[in-house]
């Protein structure tokens, strides 16, 4: 199962160290899209988010404040609504926890 994990790091609470973490954990169970673990630097990315995003089963949203305020994670989860993707959700705090 390929899961599409949207969350945002712009306020810090959600580090790339926490997704490292995340996603070693989410392997065992699935195959994860994180795009900061997978960014090639290609003038690209946005579409590639975005494929990645269509090709994917499920939706797992780290909710955070700088989440709810993103406009890229409200466009991945309205995407992920016409698609008709389940939707999972994880607490920021909880994330850190978890470290």
């Amino acid at each position: 199962m390929k899961l599409f994990v949207s969350y945002s790091r712009r306020d810090g609470i959600v580090t790339t160290e926490a997704l490292r973490s995340l996603d070693m954990h989410l392997q065992q169970v699935c195959t994860p899209f994180i795009h900061c673990l997978h960014d090639s630097g290609s003038r690209w990315e946005q579409s590639r988010v975005i494929m990645a995003l269509l090709a994917s089963h499920a939706v797992l949203l780290v909710e955070s404040p700088a989440a709810e305020a993103s406009g890229w994670v409200r466009l991945e989860l309205f995407i992920a609504r016409l698609l008709g993707l389940p939707l999972m959700r994880l607490q920021a705090a909880d994330l850190k926890k978890a470290q």
